[in-house]
């Protein structure tokens, strides 16, 4: 059986990709501040948890890992995320920034970390899929933590994808763009201030369109991208182009 953490899982995208694992027969350990809206499900066991509270994580990592022991593969998606402070650089509200880039950023790169060191000894497959965005490629007014903090997990993501390929049983990483998804970040972002986010008409003319994609459509996509042999062959991907 494959084993697998999503973080982040408890709505959206997340809740997606853990019904798509299930469905898939796999078990999976589902990390969010408030995992009761996910359906119980025998291979299904959750660890509520605030992942901006970054002393916490390594001991959550092992509690995760210590659930699949019995799994012939090991995967950590790392989703878990948030498109604030849109705001203008100058204007962020005090600790904004440093919540959205401890949960965007060093929670991934804490938990990768984690996950790296407690599956040394484990002969199975190992994947991380790091949950990007087109931001950490295009610079969006409103948006310079959430950019920052994408473009910081791409890179991150290249380098473990670099280091492992001298291993003897490498991890693949890839930092994946899921596309516009129509999920509550979407919500947000068209509940931003104009002034703040001039780019606000582009992503409301998307909801109004019907151009985004619905979260179990971008989950199916993404976990039969995770399962192909593809998957690892580059760091930084976009689903739409797969």
């Amino acid at each position: 059986m494959n084993g697998y953490i999503v973080t982040g899982a408890s709505r959206g995208l997340g809740a997606a990709l853990v019904a798509q694992l299930l469905a898939d027969g796999g078990r999976v350990v589902a990390i969010a501040r408030d995992c009761s809206p996910l359906p119980p499900h025998p291979q299904l066991a959750t660890i509520d948890a605030d992942l901006a509270d970054s002393h916490l994580l390594p001991l959550l990592a092992e509690r995760a890992l210590a659930q699949l022991a019995s799994c012939s593969s090991l995967t950590l998606i790392n989703n878990a995320g948030t498109v604030q402070p849109i705001a203008s650089i100058g204007s962020f509200a005090d600790g904004v920034a440093e919540q959205a880039l401890a949960l965007n950023l060093t929670a991934p790169i804490v938990l990768c970390n984690a996950f790296v060191a407690h599956t040394a000894g484990f002969g199975g497959q190992r994947r991380v899929l790091n949950i990007s965005s087109g931001a950490a490629a295009n610079a969006y007014p409103g948006w310079a933590v959430y950019c920052a903090s994408k473009a910081g997990l791409d890179h991150f993501t290249r380098t473990l994808a670099l280091e492992q390929q001298a291993a003897a049983n490498p991890v693949l990483a890839v930092s994946l763009y899921p596309g516009v998804v129509d999920t509550g970040m979407q919500g947000e972002i068209r509940a931003a201030d104009p002034a703040h986010f001039p780019n606000l008409p582009r992503f409301t003319a998307l909801k109004a369109e019907g151009q985004l994609t619905q979260p179990a459509d971008c989950a199916a996509a993404m976990c039969r991208y995770l399962h192909s042999a593809g998957f690892g062959q580059q760091a930084v991907a976009d689903i739409r182009l797969l």
